[in-house]
């Protein structure tokens, strides 16, 4: 019997989609390691050199994985939300993955944090196939995500990078409403662009044409996309 406290644990289990094949009494046996804390915005959950032993869960909120340059200036490369997870390459070569080499930031308040110590995750996928191949298939898709970002702030200009990127938005968590896609993306401008690595006055300028060409329309963190297939042709 899983007590209440447990719950919202089970919750989060349930809802990475890795782990939808494990029966319930398998679910409640990894209940005991799971630690769960609530952070502040602008938390960190992580930073560069802390051991990558934990994989963390989101179970509520949102975190960012970010490098800081020189000038401690934010290049975000990721943005996690409720049902994603970070620090799985220590599954794949713990003797390779010794430290995260990135820093996690908390984006917003009451964000929630499960950490599964990651000995135990890879004793869970070296039992359960499923979750391994999970596991890769999410890697795999990150890979090719990131990957495409990158060729995307390298080669093309700030107007084809915002593009990219609300296309990507539009992919991952857009609803479509009629022939319209509704983006509830809840990033600042500064955010835009330190993922597309423009200047935030560039990412407003680029935003604003949009709207007045009649292609998005905005709203407080929305984005509205008239006709993706008109605004892909237009740009």
């Amino acid at each position: 019997m899983i007590k209440n406290k447990n719950k919202t644990k089970i919750w989060i289990l349930n809802s990475i989609q890795m782990f939808e094949g494990l029966s319930l009494s398998q679910k409640s046996n990894l209940l005991n390691a799971i630690k769960e804390v609530k952070y502040n915005k602008n938390e960190i959950v992580f930073q560069v050199g802390d051991k990558m032993d934990q994989v963390y869960f989101i179970a509520q909120g949102r975190v960012k994985i970010i490098k800081m340059n020189n000038d401690e200036k934010e290049t975000i490369k990721r943005i996690l939300n409720s049902g994603d997870y970070f620090g799985e390459f220590s599954i794949i070569d713990p003797e390779k993955f010794i430290s995260f080499k990135d820093t996690a930031k908390v984006m917003d308040a009451d964000t929630i944090c499960f950490s599964l110590p990651s000995e135990l995750f890879m004793q869970v996928c070296e039992e359960h196939s499923f979750v391994f191949q999970s596991l890769l298939k999410n890697i795999v898709a990150n890979y090719i995500k990131l990957d495409s970002r990158l060729d995307s702030v390298m080669m093309r200009k700030s107007k084809m990078r915002i593009v990219d990127f609300i296309e990507e938005m539009a992919e991952d968590i857009g609803t479509p409403v009629g022939y319209d896609v509704l983006i509830k993306h809840n990033l600042t401008h500064q955010d835009m662009a330190n993922i597309t690595g423009i200047s935030r006055q560039k990412v407003t300028t680029i935003l604003n044409e949009f709207k007045q060409e009649g292609l998005i329309h905005l709203e407080r963190n929305t984005i509205l996309v008239h006709d993706k297939r008109l605004f892909q042709e237009a740009v």
